[in-house]
């Protein structure tokens, strides 16, 4: 019985700054990692991902707890409905009172970049003309921090878990349990969601595509994360390439534990775009990006049968 859906992809950001950190004076800084060498690169992180997810499954349609949650101070106490609200079913839910949570099914790591941040900004001024007065009252000015680069993410679903609810995540006295079509609706919903995957902040002025353009995804016997140190790319002849002996060795180190094997390609995005479909063809299927999404809720509507 499969026990898990890994999927790997990478986002392409054009110039963004999608999750930022704090700010220094007026620079809006984004959110680095140092490497060992002292270089640094930008990241989204899974908790900002995990917004986006949510947003774009409210778009698909499907009420979110959140404005059920009960606010008193700094602490929101949730619902609790996870067979109502698909959000507190993939993400979980932490009552503050400790009595009742639930671990998400859904793993998200953070999206790291494959390239060093450049150290670029935008400039941005606002002009107090604008608003009535005379040119020399001024304005001010601030920066942003942005990059062009390839992230990478990885996500886990641990089937097992999705639509399934414990009493220790409920306060209930028995389990419950979704239908085998509920939850297969609930995980081609969110294979929706990362297909139309937008957000993060400063949209107004710095709007993104997070959507993938390379997936690869592995319905597995176990649970483990296959793709989570497996993409990788070098920059060359104005394009990004994506480095295919990694993928291989994943896949080959898995090889056993693998019941399904699906990948996505974006026409027109890498520049070794026929080295990698080659590459991965004897080991699944390899497809655009949305045909593959496709195939995918394809093979998710057959779980559990």
């Amino acid at each position: 019985m499969s026990k898990a859906i890994a999927i790997g992809y990478l986002a392409k950001v054009s110039a963004g700054n999608v999750n930022a950190s704090h700010t220094e004076g007026n620079v809006v800084v984004t959110k680095k990692v140092t490497l060992p060498d002292g270089t640094t690169i930008p990241y989204i992180s899974g908790q900002g991902l995990r917004r986006m997810l949510r947003d774009r499954l409210e778009d698909l349609g499907y009420p979110l707890s959140e404005p059920f949650a009960q606010v008193s101070g700094q602490e929101v106490t949730p619902p609790v409905h996870p067979w109502e609200f698909i959000d507190e079913d993939l993400f979980g839910y932490l009552d503050p009172s400790g009595a009742r949570r639930r671990t998400s099914p859904v793993r998200v790591s953070a999206a790291v970049g494959l390239f060093a941040f450049q150290g670029d900004r935008d400039l941005g001024t606002r002009s107090f003309e604008r608003f009535g007065q005379t040119m020399a009252a001024g304005g001010n000015m601030f920066e942003t921090e942005l990059y062009n680069n390839l992230f990478k993410g990885t996500m886990l679903i641990e089937l097992d878990r999705v639509g399934v609810f414990r009493p220790l995540e409920t306060g209930e006295r028995n389990e419950r349990q979704l239908s085998v079509d509920e939850k297969r609706q609930r995980l081609q919903a969110l294979l929706e969601a990362l297909n139309l995957l937008w957000g993060g902040g400063r949209t107004a002025r710095m709007l993104v595509d997070l959507s993938p353009k390379f997936i690869a995804y592995a319905r597995l016997k176990v649970k483990h994360p296959v793709f989570l140190e497996a993409l990788s790319a070098f920059y060359e002849d104005g394009k990004p390439h994506l480095e295919v002996q990694p993928i291989l060795n994943a896949l080959a180190k898995f090889s056993g534990y693998r019941e399904a094997t699906l990948f996505g390609l974006e026409p027109g995005i890498f520049g070794n775009e026929e080295e990698v479909q080659s590459a991965l063809k004897p080991h699944g299927e390899v497809l655009t990006v949305h045909e593959a999404i496709d195939r995918m809720k394809q093979d998710v509507g057959g779980l559990w049968a």
